[in-house]
């Protein structure tokens, strides 16, 4: 297995096969428009091409609100780290070339904290832009997910590794063993104050205490392969399985429900807004399903050559999704969408 991940393999497979969709895109910003809700009912259950290809060197890749108000992504096959304010006004912060940014989040200090698989390393952006690393013990580790956790700290998943990092702000680093062979991918905290790891290898989704204690709960679907999570406003947490195309939902017990996609699709991207429902990219599909938390899906789709893949909820409840073909979209609960393109990545660009 590559220092990248297995959600990112299959997310550029996922992409590649769903290019022909933007095919031909524009490279200037798209009109507003507003779509009509379908509703539908759950079932339980290398660097390529420059940019302005459809998947670009620096097409934004993973998305977090950051605590300065901005949205802060990392580029799918490129080497830096993109600001966006919540007007479309970008500037792109360049990391170590020989790094590989994978997911991002808002640290508890203020900065956004990223994985780098490549590099081995945790990366840290300042609010003025400065990039400082952490670099991992052990060569195999392959850190893929991260978020803040509950204690003030980041952690993150060593997927090659199979091991989970906590690491303070001033960058004092502890590692917690899961079992071989488990492929510890995405984390998230959920709202018992536990961590909570998509094990996406071995189909389990594990429990980790702050104090090291681990326990795995098998999904109900085979090869479902949880992928992004999220806690949803219920209080549980929430997954994709692009593989089963289906989302799952586990409580802090452990009770796993899924829910299957009313049409056929690939969900990735998942995130929970301020309106307490969560929000779901399908890619192939076109559209981002809302999902109540009883199951009940609403059908958003998006306007023509979009192809939403990561997401991520703003404080004011606006839903922000990135796109391989350079654009990064913003959608209102009602349905809205406005997309902006990072066109120009080596300097500051305002949307308009």
């Amino acid at each position: 297995m590559s220092p990248r991940s297995i959600s990112r393999a299959l997310a550029f497979i996922v992409l590649t096969a769903a290019i022909a969709i933007v095919q031909g895109c524009a490279s200037r910003q798209t009109a507003p428009s507003k779509q009509a809700p379908v509703i539908a009912a759950a079932t339980p259950s290398a660097k390529p091409t420059p940019t302005g290809a459809p998947i670009g060197t620096h097409a934004p890749y993973a998305i977090t609100a950051g605590l300065d108000g901005n949205l802060w992504f990392t580029e799918f096959q490129g080497d830096g780290i993109g600001r966006m304010t919540p007007y479309g006004a970008t500037k792109r912060f360049p990391i170590d070339p020989d790094g590989f940014a994978e997911r991002i989040t808002a640290g508890p200090d203020g900065a956004v904290w990223f994985t780098d698989t490549v590099g081995n390393r945790i990366g840290r952006v300042a609010p003025d832009g400065k990039i400082a690393y952490v670099n991992l013990p052990h060569s195999d580790s392959g850190p893929a997910g991260i978020t803040a956790g509950p204690d003030g700290n980041l952690w993150f998943t060593e997927h090659s590794g199979n091991r989970i990092g906590r690491l303070t702000t001033t960058g004092t680093l502890t590692e917690i063993n899961l079992p071989k062979g488990t492929g510890p991918a995405e984390i998230v905290t959920g709202s018992d104050r536990n961590l909570w790891v998509a094990e996406d290898t071995v189909d389990r989704i594990a429990r980790v205490t702050t104090s090291g204690n681990v326990k795995e709960f098998q999904i109900l679907t085979p090869h479902g392969q949880p992928a992004m999570m999220t806690l949803g406003a219920d209080g549980s947490v929430w997954f994709t399985q692009p593989q089963a195309g289906k989302i799952g939902r586990i409580t802090p017990d452990g009770f796993v429900t899924e829910f299957s996609l009313p049409v056929a699709g690939v969900p990735l991207g998942i995130t929970s807004s301020v309106d307490k429902n969560l929000w779901v990219t399908v890619i192939r599909a076109q559209v981002i399903y809302r999902v109540t938390p009883g199951g009940e899906f609403t059908a958003f789709p998006m306007p023509a050559k979009s192809l939403a893949t990561f997401i991520t909820a703003a404080p004011d409840g606006t839903l922000w999704f990135t796109e391989p073909n350079g654009r990064v979209g913003r959608m209102t609960t009602d349905g809205y969408v406005r997309e902006f393109v990072f066109s120009n990545p080596y300097s500051e660009h305002v949307g308009k």
